[in-house]
């Protein structure tokens, strides 16, 4: 095996003032949060949950759901739990420890990310594939809303986990014991705390066969992998049995109503019909929103010409990967990580309860960075060709988009200061959306305006006249008001 010898890995002179400032970007990106309280499913997962009150009764958390039996919702992260149990006693319930650990993960895992892009880019490259990670407003949600501090976690555990498996294949040798320990270690850890991480198996296969070059046989580089898969594959085992024990299925979430009573064929339609948006997310999140349901977004179950955008999209980005196997590995890999981190939301093995949500593009978004980024050299090549105005403009190109970034999420953690706050950004950023008015109507029950909480009510039914739960809701108001 011939080591890499034009990865920025390979000069480490300037590591700590590259590190610095992505550690800088992310912290102007995400401290603005730092003054939320709670919001959103706070509320119901820390805020009115005792269990996440005390650290007591730790060991119960890994024999008891993630939601509250009473919201019908289960799913199995027993680790988060904990961690909010811990915060919540350091803290004695001030919001503001949660959100200052979730803005050090967010740092961390921006550099991780630099760390991570330094095994398979140069220099240059790799620190625009963190910068562009680091201001990306998509990454908002995970950040500025204290439950998604498991998206951080997770994030944490996935790219430092495939950085160190990168960086010790690398130098040419099997993976180290330690080395191997740690990243099973990793892998347990990160599947207690949120069920995305069971996929950080097949990326380590795709970095193995993508982002290292070996000249054994395949057999032979199989059968020194075969060790760490086994051994994650265990793990995996044990933790959905258990996970199937606790929480009666291998999901466990309550189905987003769009998803109810839908087959996976029916399924994949919707999902196909939703690539366009989440094409536009990851590349241009200039719109954001806290949900996304009927009508804001189409649902398509039935074939449809609507569906041909997304079709073409996922075509291209397939002949894509086909075409940078062997050209640009880097892209392939970026790509082929930005497919598996995002498929245990995808809907179409296991219906979960979102059709989008922002939080759950974080881990997706390291592979586009990666993808985008490989360019930087080439570009670089090229400019230097041209004149120094040209030069500078595109500097300053790229400085306006980081600049853009930075202050689209920056005023965007605002969003999730509370759930008055989240509810009321959601009635403009997603005005036909269902569950925008379902969420506001429950909000105004609760503060005691019946008038404006029904009016929110009746506008869902109409949105989505299919979804019994709205009408189970509202006539549970009219039997309290005795008007039934």
């Amino acid at each position: 095996m011939t080591p890499r010898h034009d990865v920025g890995a390979d000069h480490p002179n300037g590591w700590l003032a590259l590190g610095l400032s992505i550690a800088a970007l992310a912290l102007l990106s995400s401290m603005t949060s730092l003054g939320n309280g709670f919001a959103y499913d706070d509320r119901w997962i820390i805020v009115e949950n005792t269990r996440a009150h005390s650290l007591l009764h730790a060991w119960k958390f890994f024999n008891e759901t993630y939601w509250p039996n009473a919201h019908g919702a289960a799913l199995y992260r027993p680790l988060t739990i904990l961690l909010y149990a811990a915060e919540w006693t350091i803290g004695r319930g001030a919001p503001l420890v949660f959100h200052v650990v979730n803005v050090s993960l967010y740092v961390a895992v921006s550099v991780l990310v630099l760390w991570f892009a330094l095994q398979c880019l140069p220099r240059g490259a790799a620190w625009v594939a963190a910068a562009l990670f680091a201001v990306h407003p998509v990454h908002v949600e995970a950040v500025g809303n204290v439950v998604g501090q498991a998206e951080l976690w997770t994030a944490v555990v996935m790219v430092g986990a495939a950085a160190l498996y990168v960086r010790d294949r690398r130098t040419g040798l099997p993976l180290a014991r330690r080395s191997m320990f740690i990243i099973v270690a990793l892998y347990l850890t990160g599947m207690l705390i949120k069920e995305n991480a069971i996929v950080l198996p097949a990326l380590i296969i795709a970095a193995e066969v993508l982002l290292i070059e070996d000249r054994r046989d395949w057999r032979e580089r199989a059968g020194s992998l075969r060790p760490l898969i086994l051994w994650m594959g265990l793990f995996a085992a044990v933790f959905l049995l258990v996970r199937v024990r606790v929480t009666g299925d291998i999901g466990g979430d309550v189905m987003h109503p769009a998803l109810m009573n839908r087959s996976m064929g029916e399924r994949a339609l919707v999902m196909l019909g939703l690539v366009p948006e989440f094409g536009r997310l990851f590349l241009w999140p200039a719109r954001l929103a806290s949900d996304y349901s009927p009508r804001q977004v189409p649902v398509y179950t039935e074939w449809s010409p609507e569906l041909l955008p997304g079709m073409l999209l996922l075509l291209c980005l397939a002949i894509l990967v086909w075409v940078s196997w062997r050209r640009a590995p880097v892209v392939a890999f970026g790509l082929t990580w930005l497919a598996l981190a995002i498929a245990p939301v995808s809907n179409i093995l296991i219906p979960t309860g979102i059709l989008i949500a922002e939080r759950t593009f974080l881990v997706p978004s390291v592979g586009l960075v990666l993808s985008v980024a490989f360019a930087t050299p080439w570009v670089v090549a090229r400019l230097r060709r041209e004149v120094r105005g040209v030069r500078i403009a595109a500097a300053g190109l790229f400085a306006v988009v980081l600049t853009l970034g930075l202050a689209r999420s920056a005023e965007r953690q605002y969003t999730w200061k509370n759930s008055e706050a989240v509810f009321n950004a959601l009635a403009v950023d997603a005005p036909v959306s269902f569950k925008a008015h379902y969420a506001a109507g429950g909000l105004y029950f609760e503060q005691k305006r019946p008038l404006e909480g029904e009016r929110e009510w009746r506008y869902a039914i109409a949105l989505m006249p299919g979804y019994y739960g709205v009408y189970a809701d509202l006539g549970h108001k009219y039997r309290e008001a005795h008007v039934c």
